[in-house]
């Protein structure tokens, strides 16, 4: 089991310095808006790849009228224990974000920390997540793959650089035939392998919904499900490249790229009968917590993964099938929980013991 023993902000946000001691199991963080729980969250979550739950710039996590930021952790991961510094370094006007783990800066000493840590995230706008974009539940589903293959970021980011340089070969007034087979090509398989993660992942949330309801008596029946009709002719690598050539005019046009994995979307049907987007807000938390609560059996129960749960304003819209959705969740899995909401009462249903913690911005 991973676990973060403790945090210790210094010019983080809209903190100067904060300290806080963690639960193994349970830690609840309350107060009005603006006092800085959800930086508190986005914290934690730099203790792996990328730039935290908002994936801000580095340079708007320092304090304003400060030069820099630190963040120090001890984690405990398979029964070792790591003191964990996370601080930004400027070069040229351009901030970085470095992890030491007991002070060494190695690839493998990062790579067992990426390899070992695992978050699920909610966020308050995923309560309308079936309203939202299409990039946004792209997200969110690539998230969810995030949390059990920690290499896939670096090949989405490969993928969208591809797409980036193919447009400015298709502009450029001399075009390198040779260049730009080449890029299509790489196109194509990374395009293909994204796509078969995501169905993946779609599959395994749908396998593993069917086998929580032998334990629980949900109010919807939920199938999630990718939209794409590019993707739904089945098609293959020679397939993907004849449609990239014959795109070639049109995506030179536009300055995008018509087809592939950037354009998918994904939608949960319902009962059988319509997509979640007609659900109210709190139906549609109610169907995000069930992909959550899934995809958290899916991680321990198959993957031997233990994620770390960040859920940020949880305690809105939290009705009674949503307070047991979380309630369950928490009981039926040994896990660490980071929660936050605005009241302390919120969270009375809470059963088990919890260390609640009032948050202010000093």
């Amino acid at each position: 089991m991973a676990k973060i023993n403790n945090i210790n902000l210094i010019n983080f946000r809209n903190f100067s310095k904060k300290k806080l001691l963690f639960d193994e199991r349970l830690n609840i963080f309350y107060g009005k808006n603006g006092c800085g729980k959800t930086n508190i969250l986005e914290a934690i979550s730099l203790n792996t790849k990328g730039r935290g739950i908002r994936n801000s710039s580095i340079y708007n996590l320092i304090k304003k009228n400060e030069d820099n930021f630190l963040i120090q952790n001890n984690l405990e991961i398979k029964n070792n224990n790591l003191d964990i510094k996370i601080f930004t370094e400027n070069k040229n006007d351009k901030y970085k974000k470095i992890i030491k783990i007991n002070d060494d800066l190695s690839k493998e000493s990062l790579d067992f920390l990426n390899q070992s840590l695992s978050f699920l995230i909610f966020l308050p706008e995923m309560e309308r997540l079936f309203q939202a974009s299409p990039s946004y539940r792209r997200n969110f589903l690539d998230r969810l793959i995030f949390s059990s293959r920690n290499d896939y970021n670096r090949l989405i980011n490969k993928y969208k650089k591809s797409l980036l340089e193919r447009i400015k070969i298709l502009q450029t007034n001399n075009i390198d035939n040779d260049w730009l087979n080449n890029i299509e090509k790489e196109i194509s398989s990374l395009g293909k392998e994204i796509y078969n993660a995501r169905i993946l992942q779609l599959d395994s949330l749908n396998n593993n919904l069917e086998i929580l309801k032998k334990d629980y008596n949900f109010d919807f029946d939920v199938k999630v499900k990718m939209k794409d009709e590019y993707f739904n002719n089945q098609i293959n690598i020679e397939k993907y490249l004849s449609n990239l050539k014959e795109t070639r005019y049109y995506d030179k046009q536009r300055g995008g790229t018509k087809i592939g994995p950037h354009k998918s979307d994904i939608t949960a049907i319902i009962n059988h009968e319509f997509e979640a987007s007609l659900l109210s807000t709190g139906q549609q938390k109610t169907v995000v917590l069930m992909i959550l609560l899934s995809q958290c059996n899916y991680l321990i129960n198959y993957k031997k993964i233990n994620p770390i749960l960040l859920f940020d304003e949880i305690g809105s819209h939290l009705d009674s099938q949503n307070r047991q959705l979380l309630l369950d969740m928490i009981n039926r899995f040994n896990i660490q929980f980071f929660l936050t909401g605005t009241d302390k009462n919120i969270f009375s249903f809470v059963s088990t013991n919890a260390q609640f913690y009032n948050i202010n911005n000093k």
